[in-house]
């Protein structure tokens, strides 16, 4: 895949996330799993049944190119998503969590290459002008960790 003009308007266009390891709110700390990581996607929108697609990279070579795993999950009526990432050795990893409006299962974009759905990196990472390194990107988790990504 080729990234130029296209992947810049992307990347304007994205959403932004929170995401990190810190001392979790009581609501998000009830989803920990002391055998794997978990995945926790709040979304500012109306959206109870709506469909989260994560994208999961596990390094720098081949990042937004070659995914390491994908997973997707259901909002619940509170607009959460979880995703129990059981396959997930700890390490570091970037994430990459978009909302699937119509359900297509791929992040579609307008004809400048914007996208039409949001989009979230975790990191807290908002892209810019360049396209996002991993290490702009990458968080690292351990089993009973709780990643929070927030589409807004």
């Amino acid at each position: 895949m080729r990234f130029g003009l296209a992947f810049i308007l992307f990347l304007l266009g994205a959403g932004a996330v929170s995401a990190d390891n810190a001392a979790l709110p009581e609501v998000f700390s009830k989803y920990a799993d002391p055998e794997s990581v978990v995945l926790a996607v709040q979304s500012e929108f109306d959206v109870p049944g709506g469909l989260v697609r994560l994208v999961v990279y596990d390094r720098e070579d081949g990042f937004l190119e070659r995914a390491a795993a994908r997973y997707w999950s259901r909002f619940d009526e509170a607009g959460v998503a979880v995703l129990p990432l059981r396959a997930l050795e700890p390490g570091a990893y970037a994430f990459i969590v978009y909302l699937d409006v119509n359900q297509d299962g791929k992040l579609n974009r307008s004809a400048l290459g914007r996208p039409t759905e949001p989009v979230a990196f975790s990191n807290g990472f908002r892209p810019r002008l360049q396209r996002p390194k991993f290490d702009d990107v990458k968080i690292t988790v351990d089993h009973g960790s709780v990643v929070v990504m927030i589409l807004d």
